[in-house]
């Protein structure tokens, strides 16, 4: 922490060197060197100059135009981050709502082992409407939230949109936003 406090000391104080020492040279160069004896020097060295100011006209400028269109457009990114955090998230009693999924997995045939079969069982607090059994396709029994794929005996809750996440997942999701995150179908739509 000393240390890069230092530091800093001696980088404001050499750019205040290099400030002055550029402003006296400057204003030697125009006001009281004899360019007669070398002018091939004189004019190199203002050449320098010239470009000097050039640059440092181009980032006041640029400091200038930045800032006026940070304070210009502030507003737009105000109200387009109030925009964003409008987006209500799901309540616990829309959460606790949704159909809730036991995965299982059973071994195919005896000739093909290959071949197993994933399903869906529902749990007893789903009511009449999510009573059956879903049937999932391998390369579909994963979560798209963390990447993993289901493993035997895990919860899974089903949006109305028929898309299906582990438990814990979509519940940190929808304590955020109130959307599917693949689809953004309203978890619970206003009616």
């Amino acid at each position: 922490m000393v240390f890069y406090i230092l530091t800093r000391k001696c980088e404001l104080l050499t750019t205040v060197i290099y400030s002055m020492w550029w402003a006296l040279g400057f204003g030697w160069m125009l006001f009281t060197y004899d360019h007669h004896g070398t002018p091939l020097l004189f004019w190199l060295t203002l050449a320098f100059l010239a470009t000097d100011v050039f640059f440092l006209a181009l980032r006041i400028i640029l400091y200038i135009f930045l800032s006026a269109a940070f304070c210009f457009c502030l507003p737009c990114i105000i109200v387009f981050m109030h925009y964003i955090n409008s987006q209500e998230r799901a309540s616990e009693a829309e959460i606790s709502s949704l159909p809730k999924y036991r995965y299982e997995v059973s071994n195919g045939d005896v000739g093909q082992p290959d071949n197993r079969a994933c399903r869906m069982i529902p749990m007893g607090t789903n009511g009449q409407d999510f009573s059956t059994e879903r049937v999932l396709r391998i390369e579909n029994a994963d979560c798209c939230i963390c990447l993993c794929q289901y493993e035997d005996g895990e919860q899974l809750l089903l949006l109305p949109c028929d898309h299906h996440f582990h438990s814990t997942c979509i519940v940190k999701w929808l304590m955020l936003k109130a959307t599917c995150p693949l689809c953004k179908v309203l978890v619970a739509p206003n009616e």
